[in-house]
């Protein structure tokens, strides 16, 4: 049998730690409850439910703000995306098709260009162990070894090689002449 409900207060405790700057998933995470009843609970007196109960209440009381305050990362879940970029522009030199990634890591051809890109400069710890698990695990074959054609295995080491060094333009400017 669930413990009685309480009359919900005011101001929720999940208010007081959305105002420390935690987001609706840090205090999810961090009191170990649904983010869904964390939205609910963050949304309007009127909008909110009448009872909460006391477990619930006290799960979100029990979580210090400063717990996730405390970490090492700026935003809890979140981490550079630095180490993966490297990790995904080196298999595209040893000839690994972006398409073959994303379909191995179950994410979109666009999320592993723009990761590789450096246009994310933040991803997921989830996708980032992914991505690191799969490097290890690739680096020790070949293109060849999983069925992918070697045209497209040459194509996607020239394009990881014109990111490496983008071309030069080729025209020239001239600078001022020299009169004698």
């Amino acid at each position: 049998m669930s413990p009685p409900p309480q009359q919900a207060a005011a101001e929720p405790p999940a208010g007081r730690l959305r105002e420390s700057g935690l987001s609706a998933a840090d205090i999810a995470e961090i009191s170990g409850i649904s983010i869904t009843l964390v939205r609910r609970l963050l949304k309007p007196a009127g909008q909110r439910p009448a009872f909460l109960h006391r477990s619930t209440s006290e799960a979100i009381l029990g979580a210090a703000p400063d717990r996730a305050l405390r970490r090492e990362r700026a935003l809890p879940g979140l981490i550079p995306a630095d180490r993966a970029a490297a990790a995904l522009q080196s298999l595209a030199e040893q000839g690994w098709p972006t398409s073959f990634l994303a379909g191995q890591l179950g994410t979109t051809t666009h999320t592993i260009a723009a990761i590789r890109g450096r246009e994310r400069r933040r991803i997921s710890i989830a996708l980032d162990r992914r991505i690191q698990r799969l490097t290890a695990h690739l680096r020790a074959s070949t293109p060849a070894d999983y069925g992918i054609a070697t045209h497209r295995s040459r194509r996607a080491q020239a394009a990881a090689r014109q990111r490496n060094h983008p071309r030069t333009s080729a025209i020239t400017v001239p600078g001022p002449r020299q009169t004698s």
